[in-house]
Protein backbone atom coordinates (compact mmCIF):
# COMPACT_ATOMS: atom_id res chain seq x y z
CA UNK A 1 0.00 0.00 0.00
CA UNK A 2 2.63 1.88 0.61
CA UNK A 3 4.68 1.51 -2.35
CA UNK A 4 1.59 2.23 -4.68
CA UNK A 5 1.23 5.59 -2.45
CA UNK A 6 4.43 7.13 -3.60
CA UNK A 7 3.50 5.40 -7.12
CA UNK A 8 0.71 7.73 -6.93
CA UNK A 9 2.68 10.99 -5.75
CA UNK A 10 5.33 11.05 -8.16
CA UNK A 11 3.03 10.61 -10.92
CA UNK A 12 0.64 13.17 -9.94
CA UNK A 13 3.81 15.46 -9.90
CA UNK A 14 5.60 14.22 -13.45
CA UNK A 15 1.72 15.10 -14.49
CA UNK A 16 2.18 18.95 -13.84
CA UNK A 17 3.21 21.71 -16.20
CA UNK A 18 5.88 23.15 -15.33
CA UNK A 19 5.53 25.64 -17.83
CA UNK A 20 2.63 27.43 -15.82
CA UNK A 21 1.90 29.52 -13.08
CA UNK A 22 -0.29 26.98 -11.47
CA UNK A 23 -0.43 23.83 -11.95
CA UNK A 24 -2.59 21.26 -10.99
CA UNK A 25 -2.52 17.37 -9.97
CA UNK A 26 -5.17 14.67 -9.44
CA UNK A 27 -4.29 11.26 -7.86
CA UNK A 28 -7.14 8.55 -6.15
CA UNK A 29 -6.86 6.10 -3.41
CA UNK A 30 -7.43 3.01 -4.00
CA UNK A 31 -7.21 2.33 -7.34
CA UNK A 32 -9.20 -0.37 -6.89
CA UNK A 33 -12.76 -0.26 -5.05
CA UNK A 34 -16.10 -2.30 -3.73
CA UNK A 35 -19.06 -0.79 -4.43
CA UNK A 36 -19.92 1.68 -1.96
CA UNK A 37 -16.27 2.03 -0.36
CA UNK A 38 -15.00 5.15 0.48
CA UNK A 39 -12.50 6.78 -2.05
CA UNK A 40 -10.42 9.49 -1.85
CA UNK A 41 -8.92 11.88 -4.84
CA UNK A 42 -6.05 14.42 -3.80
CA UNK A 43 -6.17 17.63 -5.76
CA UNK A 44 -2.65 19.21 -5.34
CA UNK A 45 -2.13 22.74 -6.67
CA UNK A 46 0.82 24.42 -7.04
CA UNK A 47 0.91 28.31 -8.03
CA UNK A 48 2.65 31.53 -7.04
CA UNK A 49 -0.12 33.91 -8.41
CA UNK A 50 -1.56 36.16 -5.75
CA UNK A 51 -5.13 34.52 -4.45
CA UNK A 52 -6.77 34.13 -0.92
CA UNK A 53 -9.40 31.58 -2.47
CA UNK A 54 -9.58 28.44 -4.55
CA UNK A 55 -12.95 26.78 -5.90
CA UNK A 56 -12.89 23.11 -6.67
CA UNK A 57 -15.22 21.95 -8.99
CA UNK A 58 -15.98 18.32 -10.00
CA UNK A 59 -18.22 18.14 -12.26
CA UNK A 60 -20.49 15.97 -10.12
CA UNK A 61 -20.44 12.24 -10.56
CA UNK A 62 -24.03 12.19 -12.42
CA UNK A 63 -25.09 8.11 -12.11
CA UNK A 64 -21.61 6.50 -11.07
CA UNK A 65 -20.17 8.19 -8.60
CA UNK A 66 -20.95 10.82 -5.53
CA UNK A 67 -19.03 13.38 -3.36
CA UNK A 68 -19.44 12.54 0.15
CA UNK A 69 -16.82 14.82 1.70
CA UNK A 70 -14.49 17.36 1.27
CA UNK A 71 -11.80 18.96 3.26
CA UNK A 72 -9.38 21.61 1.99
CA UNK A 73 -5.53 21.19 4.27
CA UNK A 74 -3.32 24.28 5.66
CA UNK A 75 -1.62 25.54 2.66
CA UNK A 76 2.10 25.12 2.97
CA UNK A 77 4.63 26.84 0.54
CA UNK A 78 7.95 25.69 -0.74
CA UNK A 79 10.84 27.74 -2.44
CA UNK A 80 8.11 30.31 -3.29
CA UNK A 81 5.67 28.02 -4.59
CA UNK A 82 2.41 27.82 -2.72
CA UNK A 83 0.95 24.01 -2.56
CA UNK A 84 -2.66 23.74 -1.31
CA UNK A 85 -4.17 20.37 -0.90
CA UNK A 86 -7.67 19.58 -1.53
CA UNK A 87 -9.19 16.24 -0.46
CA UNK A 88 -12.22 15.11 -2.15
CA UNK A 89 -14.19 11.64 -0.45
CA UNK A 90 -16.44 9.60 -3.07
CA UNK A 91 -18.60 6.70 -2.62
CA UNK A 92 -18.93 4.72 -6.60
CA UNK A 93 -22.67 2.63 -7.10
CA UNK A 94 -21.37 1.10 -10.25
CA UNK A 95 -19.38 -1.38 -10.78
CA UNK A 96 -16.70 -1.29 -14.09
CA UNK A 97 -13.71 0.85 -15.09
CA UNK A 98 -14.12 4.44 -14.86
CA UNK A 99 -12.27 7.86 -15.69
CA UNK A 100 -12.70 10.72 -13.30
CA UNK A 101 -11.77 13.91 -14.40
CA UNK A 102 -10.85 16.47 -15.37
CA UNK A 103 -11.06 18.42 -11.91
CA UNK A 104 -11.61 22.62 -12.76
CA UNK A 105 -9.23 24.99 -10.14
CA UNK A 106 -10.94 28.43 -9.72
CA UNK A 107 -8.30 30.98 -8.29
CA UNK A 108 -9.90 33.95 -6.98
CA UNK A 109 -9.06 37.16 -5.33
CA UNK A 110 -11.32 39.75 -3.64
CA UNK A 111 -14.15 37.37 -5.02
CA UNK A 112 -13.12 37.66 -8.65
CA UNK A 113 -11.24 35.01 -10.71
CA UNK A 114 -7.84 35.93 -11.49
CA UNK A 115 -6.54 32.19 -12.63
CA UNK A 116 -8.48 29.21 -14.03
CA UNK A 117 -7.07 25.45 -14.45
CA UNK A 118 -7.77 22.09 -14.59
CA UNK A 119 -6.07 18.58 -13.37
CA UNK A 120 -5.74 15.35 -15.79
CA UNK A 121 -8.13 12.33 -15.37
CA UNK A 122 -8.28 9.26 -13.36
CA UNK A 123 -8.99 5.74 -13.76
CA UNK A 124 -10.39 3.86 -11.30
CA UNK A 125 -11.87 0.18 -10.65
CA UNK A 126 -14.91 -0.90 -8.69
CA UNK A 127 -15.79 -3.99 -7.86
CA UNK A 128 -18.67 -5.48 -6.88
CA UNK A 129 -19.94 -6.74 -3.36
CA UNK A 130 -20.18 -10.06 -4.47
CA UNK A 131 -18.18 -12.89 -5.05
CA UNK A 132 -18.29 -15.10 -7.70
CA UNK A 133 -19.84 -17.78 -5.74
CA UNK A 134 -22.50 -15.52 -4.50
CA UNK A 135 -23.77 -14.08 -7.46
CA UNK A 136 -25.96 -17.18 -8.27
CA UNK A 137 -27.80 -17.32 -4.89
CA UNK A 138 -31.45 -18.59 -5.33
CA UNK A 139 -33.86 -19.11 -2.85
CA UNK A 140 -33.44 -22.20 -0.34
CA UNK A 141 -37.20 -22.94 -0.78
CA UNK A 142 -39.74 -21.65 -3.20
CA UNK A 143 -42.15 -19.35 -1.74
CA UNK A 144 -45.01 -20.71 -0.15
CA UNK A 145 -48.83 -20.07 -1.82
CA UNK A 146 -50.94 -18.17 -0.23
CA UNK A 147 -54.41 -20.20 1.40
CA UNK A 148 -57.83 -18.79 0.48
CA UNK A 149 -58.87 -16.00 -0.98
CA UNK A 150 -57.91 -12.60 -0.41
CA UNK A 151 -61.72 -11.43 -1.46
CA UNK A 152 -63.49 -12.82 1.21
CA UNK A 153 -61.73 -10.62 3.58
CA UNK A 154 -62.70 -7.71 2.47
CA UNK A 155 -66.18 -7.77 3.85
CA UNK A 156 -64.70 -7.84 6.96
CA UNK A 157 -61.94 -4.86 6.54
CA UNK A 158 -64.88 -3.22 5.35
CA UNK A 159 -66.73 -3.45 8.76
CA UNK A 160 -63.90 -3.20 10.73
CA UNK A 161 -63.48 0.52 9.24
CA UNK A 162 -67.10 0.95 10.03
CA UNK A 163 -66.93 0.47 13.05
CA UNK A 164 -63.47 2.66 13.63
CA UNK A 165 -65.37 5.20 11.79
CA UNK A 166 -68.61 5.08 14.22
CA UNK A 167 -66.24 4.70 17.15
CA UNK A 168 -64.10 7.84 16.29
CA UNK A 169 -67.38 10.08 15.57
CA UNK A 170 -68.98 8.86 19.25
CA UNK A 171 -65.61 10.15 20.77
CA UNK A 172 -65.57 13.13 18.81
CA UNK A 173 -69.11 13.65 19.84
CA UNK A 174 -68.54 13.24 23.44
CA UNK A 175 -65.52 15.29 23.23
CA UNK A 176 -67.76 18.34 22.33
CA UNK A 177 -70.22 17.62 24.85
CA UNK A 178 -67.46 17.92 27.73
CA UNK A 179 -65.95 20.94 26.00
CA UNK A 180 -69.15 22.84 26.03
CA UNK A 181 -68.82 25.79 28.33
CA UNK A 182 -71.93 28.30 29.66
CA UNK A 183 -71.19 31.49 28.56
CA UNK A 184 -68.87 33.29 31.97
CA UNK A 185 -71.08 35.34 34.08
CA UNK A 186 -70.18 38.71 34.24
CA UNK A 187 -68.07 40.01 36.97
CA UNK A 188 -69.43 41.27 40.42
CA UNK A 189 -69.34 45.26 40.39
CA UNK A 190 -66.17 45.96 42.80
CA UNK A 191 -68.14 47.28 45.40
CA UNK A 192 -70.48 44.10 45.62
CA UNK A 193 -67.38 42.10 45.16
CA UNK A 194 -65.82 44.15 48.58
CA UNK A 195 -69.38 43.71 50.53
CA UNK A 196 -70.06 39.64 49.66
CA UNK A 197 -65.78 39.27 50.91
CA UNK A 198 -65.81 41.25 53.97
CA UNK A 199 -69.82 39.66 54.85
CA UNK A 200 -67.96 36.06 54.39
CA UNK A 201 -65.07 36.92 56.66
CA UNK A 202 -67.10 38.69 59.15
CA UNK A 203 -69.48 35.30 59.18
CA UNK A 204 -65.79 33.16 59.93
CA UNK A 205 -66.15 35.04 63.62
CA UNK A 206 -62.06 34.90 63.63
CA UNK A 207 -62.46 37.47 66.41
CA UNK A 208 -64.18 35.73 68.67
CA UNK A 209 -61.99 32.61 68.48
CA UNK A 210 -59.07 34.99 69.14
CA UNK A 211 -57.25 34.82 65.47
CA UNK A 212 -57.45 38.32 65.39
CA UNK A 213 -54.20 38.21 62.74
CA UNK A 214 -55.59 35.99 60.84
CA UNK A 215 -58.46 38.04 60.27
CA UNK A 216 -56.26 41.09 59.58
CA UNK A 217 -54.50 39.03 56.90
CA UNK A 218 -57.64 38.14 55.01
CA UNK A 219 -58.95 41.75 55.42
CA UNK A 220 -55.87 43.71 53.37
CA UNK A 221 -56.02 41.68 50.43
CA UNK A 222 -59.72 42.23 49.97
CA UNK A 223 -59.35 46.24 50.77
CA UNK A 224 -56.08 46.44 48.25
CA UNK A 225 -58.21 44.41 45.45
CA UNK A 226 -60.97 46.82 45.81
CA UNK A 227 -58.67 49.58 45.34
CA UNK A 228 -57.31 47.85 42.16
CA UNK A 229 -60.74 47.56 40.04
CA UNK A 230 -61.72 50.59 41.65
CA UNK A 231 -59.08 53.37 40.63
CA UNK A 232 -56.69 51.17 38.89
CA UNK A 233 -53.85 51.61 40.81
CA UNK A 234 -51.80 47.57 42.50
CA UNK A 235 -51.95 48.17 45.73
CA UNK A 236 -51.17 44.84 46.37
CA UNK A 237 -47.65 45.33 45.66
CA UNK A 238 -47.86 48.79 48.12
CA UNK A 239 -47.52 49.04 51.58
CA UNK A 240 -50.20 51.06 53.62
CA UNK A 241 -48.49 54.13 52.85
CA UNK A 242 -48.09 53.85 49.95
CA UNK A 243 -51.65 52.90 49.16
CA UNK A 244 -52.65 55.75 51.24
CA UNK A 245 -51.10 58.02 49.05
CA UNK A 246 -51.90 56.66 45.78
CA UNK A 247 -55.57 57.17 47.40
CA UNK A 248 -55.41 60.47 48.28
CA UNK A 249 -54.46 61.09 44.34
CA UNK A 250 -57.49 59.46 43.16
CA UNK A 251 -60.54 60.00 45.76
CA UNK A 252 -61.63 63.61 46.92
CA UNK A 253 -64.26 62.35 49.32
CA UNK A 254 -62.33 62.30 53.30
CA UNK A 255 -64.39 59.93 54.70
CA UNK A 256 -63.72 56.94 52.20
CA UNK A 257 -60.04 57.87 52.63
CA UNK A 258 -59.92 58.25 56.45
CA UNK A 259 -61.91 54.65 56.96
CA UNK A 260 -59.32 53.33 54.32
CA UNK A 261 -56.62 54.79 56.69
CA UNK A 262 -58.47 53.71 60.11
CA UNK A 263 -58.69 49.76 58.71
CA UNK A 264 -55.30 49.68 57.22
CA UNK A 265 -53.26 51.11 59.90
CA UNK A 266 -55.55 48.80 62.44
CA UNK A 267 -54.72 45.94 60.36
CA UNK A 268 -50.99 47.11 60.14
CA UNK A 269 -50.76 47.23 64.04
CA UNK A 270 -52.10 43.74 64.37
CA UNK A 271 -50.28 41.63 61.90
CA UNK A 272 -46.24 44.39 62.70
CA UNK A 273 -46.88 45.14 66.24
CA UNK A 274 -48.54 42.58 67.79
CA UNK A 275 -51.66 44.64 68.80
CA UNK A 276 -54.42 43.46 70.23
CA UNK A 277 -57.93 45.11 69.79
CA UNK A 278 -60.10 45.01 73.16
CA UNK A 279 -63.44 43.37 73.08
CA UNK A 280 -65.24 46.28 70.91
CA UNK A 281 -62.61 45.69 68.50
CA UNK A 282 -64.60 43.41 66.04
CA UNK A 283 -67.56 45.94 66.45
CA UNK A 284 -65.88 48.48 65.42
CA UNK A 285 -64.01 47.19 62.21
CA UNK A 286 -67.41 46.69 61.40
CA UNK A 287 -68.82 49.94 61.67
CA UNK A 288 -65.88 51.31 60.05
CA UNK A 289 -66.55 48.55 57.16
CA UNK A 290 -70.64 49.63 56.81
CA UNK A 291 -69.72 53.21 56.63
CA UNK A 292 -66.97 53.34 54.05
CA UNK A 293 -69.62 51.23 51.82
CA UNK A 294 -72.47 53.25 52.65
CA UNK A 295 -70.58 55.89 51.49
CA UNK A 296 -70.02 54.52 48.52
CA UNK A 297 -73.66 53.67 48.13
CA UNK A 298 -74.67 56.85 48.33
CA UNK A 299 -72.46 58.59 46.09
CA UNK A 300 -73.26 56.08 43.17
CA UNK A 301 -76.79 56.65 43.91
CA UNK A 302 -78.40 58.76 40.87
CA UNK A 303 -79.26 62.58 42.04
CA UNK A 304 -82.76 61.76 41.02
CA UNK A 305 -83.40 59.06 42.96
CA UNK A 306 -82.41 61.35 45.73
CA UNK A 307 -85.10 63.85 45.18
CA UNK A 308 -87.48 61.08 44.71
CA UNK A 309 -86.65 59.61 48.63
CA UNK A 310 -86.75 63.20 49.89
CA UNK A 311 -89.60 63.83 52.32
CA UNK A 312 -92.33 66.31 51.35
CA UNK A 313 -91.16 66.46 47.77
Amino acid sequence: MTAARVTACVFLFLCLDLGARTQAGLSVAPGEAAVGDPVTFRVIVQTDTPHDRIRLETGGGGLVWEETARRHLPPREMNGVLIREVRVTAAFFRTGKHRVGPFRLILERDNLQVEETATHSVGIHILSVLTESQEDIADLKPPLPVQGNPVRSLPWIAAGIILSAGVFLAWKRLQRRRGHVSPAQPPLHPLDEMERDLARLMALRLFGRGQIKEFCLRLTPILKRFLFRTYGFNAADMTSKETLEHLARHEDDMRIREHFSLLLDLSDRVKFARFQPGPAGEAQLEGYMREMISGFRLRNVPESEEMDASPGE
